[in-house]
């Protein structure tokens, strides 16, 4: 059967680098050398573990029982053997972390830093995108996400409920004048996200209490969120965004937030954990520092009138 956890690690690595090319380039093996452990793992547990397709391997259900398993096993064993030396309480071993980019540019990444500082011994894979990965398939131990998340495999921990709010730069306004009521913004520049379902330009307000949305107009969009901030700090018009990704812009005075009392507050910022009976330590740990860093940063909006709810 199984005898070395070599095995594990490899099968956890090929499942969450995507191919048996990454996870061979990352351990110095052929991509055949790899190819070969990996049938001898499936011949010895008389089952198919990954399908090979044109586009990416996937796992079957048998192999994605047995990557659940190999995760908690080789999480397990890193935590004992970090008791068993007796290192003081160092954290040791890899952490993989999501988040979407403007948060994780912005807050996150700085934060990580110096959690690595005080914690050497980790290594840790900040994976920044606005789409939702799959943390099983991309092997995340941590995940920040906006949003409600019905699914209750998953461990939440809620930090805040946020808002999106319009936004431009003093210049801009002081050129145009300054929306006293959402109709205002369809006669100024609005520049919208672009997604993949399209264009994000049916912006949400509270009007006489009743929730409804406003098409803007504009006379450029972006797929990167980052680029319309820096437009609207640039003077190029009013953008939509959360609160967390423009807080420290409106704290220096680079954009001044518009229409607040039309804003609804209701995305959920939280940390989402893959469902597991164990965890190694370093990821709990880090969950708590990180989760620090965004309740600072719910912090920083009261002191600009942004004052969000807390969990």
């Amino acid at each position: 059967m199984i005898d070395r956890l070599d095995d594990l690690k490899l099968f956890a690595l090929i499942v969450e680098r995507g191919s048996l090319t990454a996870a061979a380039r990352e351990i110095g093996l052929s991509q055949g050398a790899v190819s070969v452990r990996l049938a001898a793992l499936e011949n010895a547990l008389s089952t198919q573990l990954l399908r090979r397709t044109t586009r990416r391997l996937q796992l079957t259900e048998a192999g994605d029982q047995f990557y659940q398993t190999a995760r908690r096993v080789l999480s397990e064993i890193d935590d004992l053997e970090q008791s068993l030396a007796g290192d003081r309480g160092e954290l040791k071993g890899p952490i993989r972390v999501t988040a979407p980019w403007d948060i994780g540019r912005n807050h996150l990444a700085p934060s990580i830093n110096d959690f690595i500082n005080a914690n050497p011994g980790l290594t840790i894979s900040l994976m920044l995108s606005d789409a939702t990965l799959d943390l099983n398939e991309y092997g995340v131990d941590l995940a920040i996400r906006y949003g409600r998340l019905p699914d209750s495999s998953l461990q939440l921990r809620r930090i805040s409920t946020n808002r999106r709010l319009p936004v431009a730069s003093p210049t801009y306004l002081d050129r145009v004048g300054r929306p006293a009521k959402p109709q205002d913004l369809l006669a100024r520049n609005c520049i919208s996200l672009l997604r993949d379902v399209g264009r994000f330009d049916l912006w949400p307000f509270v009007v006489n209490g009743i929730p409804s949305q406003l098409k803007v107009s504009g006379d450029r969009d972006a797929n990167d969120g980052d680029l319309l901030r820096r437009w609207a700090i640039e003077g190029k018009g009013i953008i939509l965004k959360s609160a967390w990704d423009v807080a420290l812009d409106i704290e220096r005075g680079l954009l001044e937030p518009l229409l607040l009392e039309y804003c609804p507050v209701d995305v959920d910022l939280q940390i989402v954990l893959p469902a597991a009976r164990s965890r190694p330590k370093r990821v709990s740990v880090l969950c708590d520092h990180l989760v620090a860093t965004l309740r600072a940063v719910d912090k920083r909006l009261e002191g600009i009138g942004l004052k969000s709810e807390q969990a």
